[in-house]
């Protein structure tokens, strides 16, 4: 049961961690956990922080949407979004969640009230044993913490760095998979041309394969280079 906040969140169809490429066989190992935390493959919270783009909304989505499938029951809040009440007390009685995902903690982490709200939540979700994955910016020896017993609680959390994907090929694959996913079979040449006229840049390359596949629906045909090439010179 995925709990959903005042406002309607939707988790994208590619929020999963079929979709997602781990730079690093750290990152990877953190994933197998995560995907067995309904086990207890999970011991523990974790902090996935970096810059943008590589993937921290991403594997928190997942993870929510994966303890949802099994029937367990997950909150994702965007700590980002400004429609929802951003105030301390929305943290309260969420450690009876299975799992609890924050996105963006660093949008309210130098406030004192959040972190005592956030402290009282690590103690009671570590308690209870639910994990609480939390996704930021900066590594949590920046935090500008003014609650010591934030400290104390932060030894729950894994930090787990993300960076993005530097290897055409990790890219590649990550392209693939997102095609996959969404249904339609997406060619190594069509998907190294993307690259290399574009970007490295993941999220801007996704952001091109969405406008691709929008085409390849309209038009009912398959995504080949030709195509590719015609649909992006219009």
């Amino acid at each position: 049961m995925l709990i959903q906040l005042p406002l309607k969140i939707n988790l994208p169809d590619t929020a999963c961690f079929e979709s997602y490429v781990a730079p690093d066989a750290s990152v990877a190992l953190t994933l197998s956990q995560l995907q067995a935390a309904d086990s207890g493959g999970l011991s523990k919270g974790v902090y996935f922080y970096g810059g943008d783009g590589v993937g921290k909304t991403h594997l928190l989505q997942a993870a929510c949407r994966a303890v949802s499938i099994k029937g367990g029951r997950s909150v994702y809040f965007p700590l980002k979004e400004k429609q929802l009440p951003l105030i301390p007390d929305v943290l309260k009685g969420l450690e009876v969640m299975d799992l609890i995902c924050l996105d963006d903690v660093d949008q309210v982490i130098d406030q004192g009230a959040w972190q005592a709200a956030l402290q009282d939540l690590l103690f009671k979700s570590a308690a209870l044993g639910h994990p609480l994955l939390l996704s930021g910016t900066l590594p949590m020896a920046l935090w500008p913490m003014s609650v010591p017993e934030l400290r104390d609680a932060m030894f729950s959390l894994l930090p787990v760095k993300l960076t993005p994907l530097q290897e055409s090929d990790d890219l590649v694959l990550a392209l693939q998979r997102h095609a996959m996913i969404k249904g339609f079979e997406l060619p190594k040449d069509v998907a190294n041309f993307l690259i290399k006229r574009f970007s490295t840049n993941l999220e801007e390359l996704l952001a091109v394969l969405q406008m691709l596949e929008q085409a390849t629906l309209a038009e009912q045909r398959r995504l080949t280079l030709p195509f590719t090439k015609l649909v992006l010179a219009r």
